[in-house]
């Protein structure tokens, strides 16, 4: 069994064990955990029947599979606290950092954020040419356990994302690549804010797994990463202490 395997597993059991100890109704609970089962049984399959460079191909959807299956465990999807003191870090530091974005520069900080889609894919691709199966592995056990850190805490760090909060002002969307950002995000996420960002952190591991291997698109994609990080906080996708500590788990888990 390779190592993101069994990380896969790891993250399917916690969920499993944890969801009957969630302030959630009793459906809900057996639902995440009869999804981590079925998780567990797709993975421990694959690592029986599937050639390995087929099982290379699979964390694409092990990703996928631990973005979604805290979300039943969400009590309410509106932030308490922790939003709040969220909001209230966030004020704080466009207090002291006013900064006046050009339209210019918005539209380009919101394809940055964009990016952060095709970055993983890209990637991936990149590592495969340029590294060997050993290297594709490490490459996806970063990935998983980036995201993983970020997407686990979701059933006890509820917040929302500032966008959806302040969707009634005119900034909102108040560009063509914002409503465009709306839209694709209308159709692939929960509406939850991770905390820290998922998209972060593992935008930062997928560039530097890449240097590790090919240093030039290493630096290509650090820009990228870098962009999605920044149109992240300019977007209004996440808030500023989001974005530090999803960069800061991108770079541990890689460097670590």
């Amino acid at each position: 069994m390779l190592p993101f395997e069994r990380l896969v597993l790891a993250y399917l059991a916690f969920f499993a064990l944890a969801a009957p100890f969630t302030c959630v109704e009793r459906r809900r609970q057996v639902r995440t955990v009869l999804a981590a089962a079925a998780g567990a049984g797709v993975v421990l399959l694959a690592t029986r029947v599937l050639p390995l460079e087929a099982r290379l191909w699979l964390p694409f959807a092990y990703l996928a599979l631990g973005y979604w299956l805290p979300v039943p465990l969400v009590r309410s999807g509106r932030g308490g606290a922790l939003e709040s003191w969220l909001r209230r870090t966030d004020a704080a530091v466009r207090r002291r950092v006013a900064v006046t974005v050009p339209r210019w520069l918005a539209h380009a900080m919101e394809l940055g954020y964009l990016a952060c889609f095709p970055l993983v894919p890209a990637a991936f691709a990149l590592v495969s040419i340029a590294g060997s199966h050993a290297d594709v592995g490490r490459f996806w056990t970063s990935l998983l356990a980036a995201g993983y850190v970020c997407y686990g805490t979701l059933p006890w760090f509820v917040s929302r994302p500032p966008r959806l909060i302040d969707r009634d002002t005119p900034t909102a969307t108040s560009t063509p690549m914002a409503r465009l950002n709306a839209m694709v995000l209308d159709r692939v996420s929960h509406h939850l804010n991770t905390f820290p960002s998922g998209h972060v952190a593992v935008s930062v591991a997928a560039a530097i797994s890449v240097g590790h291997v090919w240093p030039a698109a290493g630096i290509v994609l650090g820009v990228v990463a870098a962009a999605v990080a920044l149109g992240a906080v300019v977007g209004r996708y996440h808030f500023i202490a989001d974005v530090g500590l999803g960069a800061g788990i991108g770079i541990a888990v890689t460097l670590g």
